[in-house]
């Protein structure tokens, strides 16, 4: 069996080998000198300005008059009726107008309430008291983190509330120890 595999393949590498033997001639591409490609970019280029056709001049047009139209004046758009801010930055909600009130929640940035009174702080400046819009509690703001807009007429000014102080615990009072009596 393998003889019938070895006689076929010895005769193929046999056809190879001689196919790569011949000597076959191909045509040698031309040169060209430098002359000749001088002479052909010539001709091309005249034949170009000969085939390109002249830009037509301009038609002078007359404008034609356009009537100015009247332009309806837009309506006067008031100030929000409701004040309110918008937190630049996360903003600390407290229960009154100061640093030494109680944290109770953030107004995260971007978000917005509703203003319904203002403490001014001789120390701080301005407090904001302000109504959630969203979730969240309502509390105090500092000016200094958000963004207020609305008339500012129609905000009262709020007394702030007494801080939350702890109460005073149970005071330790003598209690008389009890003692045994004897009973006849």
């Amino acid at each position: 069996m393998s003889r019938w595999i070895t006689v076929p393949l010895a005769v193929a590498v046999l056809a190879l080998l001689g196919a790569c033997g011949t000597n076959r001639t191909q045509p040698a591409t031309p040169t060209l000198s430098s002359d000749d490609v001088i002479r052909t970019a010539e001709a091309i280029a005249e034949n170009t300005r000969r085939a390109a056709s002249p830009t037509p001049s301009p038609t002078p047009t007359t404008p034609s008059p356009t009537p100015t139209l009247a332009t309806a004046t837009p309506p006067h758009t008031n100030t929000p009726s409701i004040p309110t801010v918008r937190a630049r930055e996360n903003a600390r909600v407290r229960r009154g107008p100061g640093e030494q009130y109680e944290l109770i929640d953030f107004l995260f940035a971007d978000q917005t309430a509703e203003v319904l009174g203002r403490n001014e702080n001789p120390t701080t400046g301005t407090w904001w008291f302000v109504r959630r819009i969203g979730q969240g509690l309502d509390g105090w703001v500092w000016n200094g983190v958000v963004e207020f807009s609305g008339d500012l007429a129609r905000v009262p000014f709020l007394p702030a509330p007494p801080t939350s102080t702890p109460s005073p615990g149970p005071t330790d009072t003598a209690t008389p120890a009890p003692s045994a009596t004897f009973t006849p």
